[in-house]
This record gives C-alpha cells, structure tokens and sequence, in this order.
C-alpha cells in the first residue's frame, strides 16, 4: 500500500469546482493534501474516517476482501455503579460490512468534501456523515449484481476485556450486557441493545436500491434511561430522506467550508501543511460546541482498547491544546461545560474534611466522578484551558460566574495539603508524578499550584472580586517551596532523581505548558535546556507526546530547528497515514498536541504579548498564515519570504492593545492603521479599535 497526496491531487485540483464560501487557497491546499491510498487498508487504525462529532465511522477492509464500517458513537456507553473502565465504559455499537471481491481497491480521504471514497471489486462507493444530521450515508454503485451490506452487533462489554493480566483484572460482579436483538419494522432494520443499567441504544438502517446502484441511510440512537431509540433513529432517517440528496449535500459543504474557513496555514513542507489540515478534518468530524468532549477514541470505536474513559493526567488536557490558536476556541466548550455540569461531583471527589474544595482522580465518565488519588492537580490542569478559553474570548463574565468558583475550589484543595517545613517554606506531601512515581514537593504539583494561585489572582483582579482566597493564593506564592533541581535539571520531587525516561513529561510542567518559569531570564533558559536534554537522554519510554512536549519547549526557547526536528519524529516514527496515534488502543491526544507544537512554531501569546514566528526552522523560508488567534481575541495574519518576515497584520475582536514582537528589524517597521509605540528592540505597543486592523510592514 502507498499513501499519495502531493502529486495526484495537484493534477487533481482543475478538475473539481471550488466550493462556494472557501477561499481558494484553502480549497486548493484540502484538494492537495486529501490522503489518497493505493489499496484499501486493513488496518483500523489507518482506515478511512468520517464524522458529525457525535457519531463516527472507520472505513478499512477485513479478510476476505470485505470493506468494513466500524461504528461509533460518544455518548453510547455503559452506566452502572462501579469501576469507571468496566461498569461505566464506552461500549461498541457494531460494524457495517459490504463484501466487494478480491480486485484492486483504493480508498481518498477526501479533505474538501469530508467524505470517504473508493473503488473495491468494480464497485465504486462513497461515505459521509452529514455535518448537521446524525446520519450515516453510504452509496455503491457498479455494473450487475450489486454486493448487499451485512451489520454485526458490537459485544456491548468493556473493551478493557481484550487485555490479560495483572493490570486488568475483572471487577466481582461485572457481566457484560445481554447480546442485542435484530429485528425489521416495515423497511428498516434494527439492532437494539438494551443495558443491564437501563436505557438503551439502536442502530437502525435502511437500504434504498436503485438501477445499478444502493444508498444505505443508518443512525444510531442512545438513551441512558428510556426506551424508544428505535424511534429516533427512524426519524433521523426519514428527516434526511425527505430532502433532496443535493441539498443535503449543500448543507454539509457549507458546514465545513465555514469551518475551514476559520484559518490558513502554510509553511512550505508538505509533511507538516499537510498534518495541519487534516488535523482541522478530524476535529470537525469528532466533536462541536454542543457535543460531548472528546475522550481518547473520539465518536470512533475499537473493541480492543485499555482506555474506555477520559483520563486526566494528560490525556484531556493534550486534546484540547490546540483549539484556541486554530481559532476554533467552541470546540472547548463541551469541555467546560462538563466541568461546570459536574461541579459537585468534583467536590465530592475529594476526602471527607476537604470542604470548600475540589478535585479528580485519574480517569472517569463524562460525569467527573472519580476520588482523587495521589495526583493531586488533574483538575488545576484541566483549569489551564479554561482559562484559555475565557483569555482568548475575553469571556469576563464565564470567568467570574464559573472559573473563578471552580479555581477556587482546586486551590482550597491543594490548602489542605500544605504543610509548613523548618525552614519556613510550604511543602506539597508525597504525591504522584505521572509517571514516574512518588515523591514530596514533586515538581508537578508546585507547578500546578504556582499557575493555580497566580491564575486565581489575575482572574479575580479582571473581574473586580474580593475574596480571602485571593490573599491566601498570593501567601502560598511567596512562601511555597523551590521546584527540586540538581545538576542535571528539574528533579520529580524532593529527593527524588529522574533515572528514567518516559513518554510523560509531568516534572517539566513550569516549561510547557504551564509557562510559568520565565525563559527570558537567561539563568532559567539554560535550566530549561539542561532539563530537556536530560529528560530526552534514555533509552525506551518514549512515544508521540514525548516529542510534541519537546517540541513546543524548544519553541518556548526559540529553537525552530529543534522544534521542528522533534515533532516530525513524531509525524514520521508515531502517526498511521491518516494521522492517528495507537497506545494500546486508539489514542486521540498525541495528534492533537502535535498540532498545538506546530501552531505554537509560527504565533504565541499570553499576557497581551503577541509573538509572531517565535521559532521557525531554517527549511520555512516561506510561510503564510491567516486566522491564528492570540490571547486577548486577535486574528493575526503573517507574510515571509524568503525566510524574511515581510507582513504581520492584527486583526482585534474586542479592541483590547496588545504588545508584538516579531524578527523585523524597528527601523524598517512601517506600521499603518493605528495609535502605537515603540516597546524595546522587538517590540511594539497597538491600539487597535475593536474590529479594526492594524499593519506592520517590512520596509
């Protein structure tokens, strides 16, 4: 099997109309960098994907030649009393299976349409699912007898089952859920699945035949306490079939050309432009404002898979990295508003005596329900894209009717943990640093805390509160213990050496991404560097994240070079041709942070300071982008030529001033379209109205 994207699609490009609402040069990059595969796949894991962010479908093929759709959906779940990996897990819902004969085959992925293609036995076929519909539409078509689509039921057990051994034992008392029930009503068919902690949910389909060619229409339905889903699935269906298959079509480009239309972005290597653009397709079709948020298989599904929950010692947070500088700050909010939905739930995760405070244990549901353990800041991390979004949104209000009282709670847990030390500092207990084991004053729960308590004081001067816990936060700030260090860098606590690698970086959290270790005092910047060497020089360990995590260290230290060489391991050593990540299982966080290292290479932002092009390697000589945004609700659109910066343009959603530092030299600095002042060599100060635009040219 090869994988193509480059050459055929340029070839390919004159050939289909351009969308009506994209820009062209977004249309011409999608047409490009659409994936296109010699022969189907028969791998899960690199097949071909499509989704509505809620539902989702794998397209590969399996033995026998037979084209498969492995089915998902993000809500179907299990939601009994128990251990959160059997009792409360993601649960199958089956597979579509369309035997096509052993000829050639290939498979696109096609970028531009959100659709999946190809040719199988003589039959051609296409899939998509309806950006706004919870549908999934699959048509074929070929000469003679056309092939019939076959369903198998998923076992609706936890896929945590597949795997054997000491770290998988079976909880007393877990038995899967009954097998499910296949039946017709009139022209459709269904499959029901009925849990043993009530509810339901149904797949139901139907397969309209034309003269050489079938449409199949399916749906999948769920409820966690009624009965009826048939029902809705049957009203899914007829609600699409009841508009013309053009205009159902229309509706979904416009979808997702508004939805790329958001950003652009192009450096010039095709292997990076290329992960940019399919990375924006895969967070459309996995989740949307009003969806859930996205665990680590998104609405897809595998049933061999250790990882059925939403972990929080990474995984969560890696996610949703990268959702703000894309300018895509909505897809957060599935995110936030679980958070905000299961507030007492995070109060009751904490021991009894822990009042006014709140926390969460390493994995749960999407209800947050999960005691904490000895990783005590997996809630304070998670706070770090809340703030994010309230920063980039400029949301004050969400920031003092829901951030604010939340933060609150994670810092009052961490109180209750303090302890004075002989020598006058405060001291974190022996805690868990994910994962490498035990130790007090880790590293990884100082550099929570120090962003928690500086965070809570910024939010509350923002939104005018006076409260005691800000002075409190600003106490535990002046007394709390230094981060443990040697000659090698940043320990993982007191005491306590890193002596070997591994993937997680939880002991360089005050680097990345938390950032509050400033890298401009040139004592911390060798610190930093140290550090990173240190961390990276064992063998074994390491997997996908390790190299986004360095990656978007190097940028924080101006190294484009380095930058680059350690997220391309990643794309190169980690990724299937269709960019997804497998620990395991499927993994959806690695990607994701692949994608905020890459945006972080060409804009940063926080605290009203704008960077533009921090870290660009020497092979980016020219770099376009438009659409990135920046702290503070800035569209910043950036020009290099010949690894020359040639044009910056700021644009302000909410007229707030900022500071831009960029590689222009200050006296070939034009600057067009507002009130500004010189800050420093590199830097400039903006006034910019609210919706205007300010320029700065290269003379």
């Amino acid at each position: 099997m090869k994988i193509f994207f480059i050459v055929l699609f340029v070839g390919l490009a004159c050939l289909q109309t351009k969308a009506a609402g994209l820009p062209e040069e977004t249309g011409a990059a999608l047409r490009k960098y659409s994936i296109y595969f010699d022969s189907v796949v028969n791998n899960y894991y690199a097949g071909g994907f499509v989704g509505n962010g809620l539902s989702g479908a794998m397209v590969y093929k399996e033995k026998g030649d037979t084209l498969c759709w492995e089915l998902g959906r993000s809500d179907v779940a299990d939601h009994r009393d128990g251990d959160v990996l059997y009792f409360k897990c993601r649960l199958p819902v089956g597979k579509l299976r369309l035997p096509l004969g052993g000829q050639k085959s290939d498979m696109l992925i096609n970028l531009e349409k959100a659709e999946v293609s190809g040719k199988s036995g003589g039959v051609n076929w296409k899939c998509y699912m309806p950006a706004s519909r919870q549908v999934l539409i699959i048509e074929w078509e070929g000469q003679g007898q056309l092939p019939e689509m076959g369903f198998v039921p998923g076992i609706a057990q936890s896929p945590r089952l597949a795997f054997k051994g000491s770290l998988y034992k079976v909880p007393e008392g877990y038995v899967p859920n009954p097998p499910a029930k296949l039946y017709r009503k009139g022209e459709y068919q269904i499959c029901k699945q009925l849990l043993l902690g009530g509810g339901e949910y149904s797949t139901v389909w139907k397969t309209i035949n034309g003269k050489g060619k079938k449409k199949l229409v399916l749906s999948i339905s769920y409820s966690a306490q009624n009965t009826g889903t048939e029902r809705e699935g049957i009203r899914n269906i007829e609600e699409v079939l009841s508009v013309p298959a053009a205009v159902v079509e229309k509706e979904h480009r416009a979808w997702w050309n508004d939805f790329y239309g958001r950003s652009y972005v192009s450096v010039g290597e095709d292997k990076f432009d290329s992960f940019y653009w399919t990375q924006l397709y895969k967070l459309g079709s996995a989740t949307r404002a009003d969806r859930l948020p996205v665990d680590l298989m998104g609405p897809w599904y595998h049933d061999r898979t250790p990882w059925p929950a939403i972990w929080w010692n990474l995984n969560i947070q890696l996610t949703y990295s990268p959702v703000f500088a894309i300018n895509h700050a909505e897809l957060a909010e599935p995110l936030l508003r679980m958070l905000d939905d299961n507030t007492e739930n995070l109060k009751k995760n904490v021991p009894a005596g822990f009042a006014n405070s709140a926390a969460i244990g390493r994995s749960s549901s999407y209800d947050c329900v999960k005691e904490v353990g000895k990783e005590h800041g997996l809630l304070m991390w998670t706070m770090l894209y809340y703030w994010k979004y309230c920063q980039y949104n400029q949301d004050a209000e969400r920031m003092r009717t829901r951030f604010f009282p939340l933060m609150k709670l994670a810092v009052n847990y961490y109180r209750y943990l303090l302890t004075e030390g002989e020598d006058g500092y405060l001291h974190m207990p022996v805690s868990y640093s994910p994962e490498y084991g035990e130790a007090a004053d880790c590293n990884f729960e100082l550099a929570l805390l120090r962003w928690g308590c500086a965070t809570l004081i910024k939010s509350a001067e923002i939104c005018g509160i006076q409260d005691s816990i800000v002075d409190e936060s600003r106490r535990i700030l002046e007394r709390l213990t230094p981060y443990p260090q040697d000659k090698d860098g940043f320990m993982i606590g007191r005491d306590v050496k890193l002596t070997s690698g591994h993937r997680h970086y939880s002991h360089l959290l005050m680097l990345y991404p938390l950032t509050n270790l400033p890298l401009d005092v040139p004592e911390n910047a060798e610190l930093a560097r140290r550090s990173i060497l240190y961390w990276l020089s064992f063998k074994g360990g390491y997997q996908g994240y390790t190299y986004t995590g360095a990656s978007s260290m190097s940028t924080l230290l101006g190294d484009g070079d380095k930058a680059r060489s350690y997220l391309k391991v990643m794309l190169d050593r980690f990724l299937q041709p269709n960019t997804f990540y497998r620990e395991s299982g499927p993994v959806f966080e690695t990607p994701m942070s692949g994608l905020a290292s890459f945006t972080e290479m060409l804009l940063l932002s926080q605290d009203s300071v704008i960077q533009v092009c921090p870290a660009i390697p020497r092979e980016w000589k020219n770099i376009h982008y438009k659409g990135l945004r920046a702290e503070g609700g800035f569209e910043v659109e950036v020009k290099r030529e010949s690894g020359i910066t040639r044009e910056i343009r700021i644009h302000s959603l909410f007229g707030l001033p900022c500071v831009v530092k960029c590689d222009i030299p200050r006296e070939k600095m034009q600057i067009k379209g507002g009130r500004y002042e010189m800050r420093g060599e590199k830097g400039v100060r903006l006034h910019i109205p609210r919706g205007k635009t300010m320029t700065i040219v290269n003379k």
